[in-house]
């Protein structure tokens, strides 16, 4: 069966988008990014960023697990803007 490319929570794409752009600016790409778009990025590139959004939300997910928050996590956009965080 093939996959779908429909996100399991659609509220999450806003979320991931501004994750991947922070990311992108933490690592100095930013810039290059919203100049050229993703589409012009290395694949080095676009795997730093991936890699560091996987790392970010094994993180949170752990850290939401424990009850604890993270330095790395606390003070994000991403963490602030949560589409999955619950009232």
């Amino acid at each position: 069966m093939a996959r779908s490319s429909k996100p399991v929570n659609p509220g999450s794409a806003s979320a991931l988008d501004r994750m991947k752009y922070e990311i992108a600016g933490e690592l100095g790409i930013a810039d290059r990014v919203r100049s050229q778009g993703w589409a012009t990025m290395t694949s080095a590139d676009c795997g730093r960023v991936g890699g560091q959004m996987v790392r970010r939300m094994i993180e949170q997910y752990e850290s939401g697990l424990s009850g604890t928050t993270t330095q790395a996590t606390s003070g994000t956009l991403t963490a602030q803007y949560d589409a999955n965080k619950q009232p």
